[in-house]
Parts: structure tokens; sequence; C-alpha cells
């Protein structure tokens, strides 16, 4: 699995480059960082429970429940970036001043979702 995860890692350093800020992989049983580049454990932690609460919420409003991602964009052109896959999350920030909503959308997510998927299957 390790293998697996670092692949994923690698994969996103080479689609986004520069864009490519920080990323966690994680349980959502424990939320603890599995691997990560620039680990944010803070910031795994919180995210783990914002998808829980955010997938919780979506049900109660009888909408369907969270797909393979969601993104958060924040200040200073950064966004976040949470794909699941089963019981793990990978988390990613990347700077949209450094690539292109077109490289992320296109190229760095198709990647990180079968990456992701293969890893952890």
């Amino acid at each position: 699995m390790m293998d697996g995860f670092n692949k994923l890692i690698e994969d996103l350093k080479s689609d986004l480059g520069e864009g490519f800020v920080a990323n966690d992989i994680w349980h959502a049983k424990d939320a603890q960082s599995l691997a990560g580049y620039n680990s944010q454990p803070k910031a795994v932690a919180l995210f783990n429970e914002v998808t829980r609460l955010l997938d919780k919420t979506m049900k109660g409003a009888e909408f369907p429940g969270l797909g393979d991602y969601y993104i958060v964009h924040l200040e200073n052109d950064l966004l976040v970036v949470i794909a699941i896959a089963g019981e793990y999350q990978n988390g990613m920030l990347v700077d949209l001043s450094k690539t292109t909503m077109g490289i992320l959308m296109s190229v760095a997510l198709p990647n990180l979702l079968q990456n992701l998927q293969e890893a952890t299957s």
C-alpha cells in the first residue's frame, strides 16, 4: 500500500509542478497521515471531520452522499482538494498561481482518483 501512496504523491508532484503545495493520505478511522508531502497533521484531523459532517449534512438534506472528491477554494488562489476512496482520503493543497485549473481537473485529479483507488484496493 505504501508504494502506491508514494507513487500517488510522485505523480501529483509531476502533474502539478510548483503548484503542488502539500498532500496527506489517511484512513478515516483514525485520521492519522499514512503518507504525505509537506504533511499537515492538523489539517488531516480537521478535514476528516469536515468530510464526515459534509456527507452527513448532504444525506440529511436528502441529497446524494459525497462522490469521489470535493474542492474548497481558499484565499490567495489556493485550493484544497479532498479525494475519497472508501475509508481512505487524500487531501492536497494546490496553488493556482503556479498551475492551472485545467491541469488540476483534466490531468492531476483523474490520476489522483485512479492511483488512490488502486493503492487502497
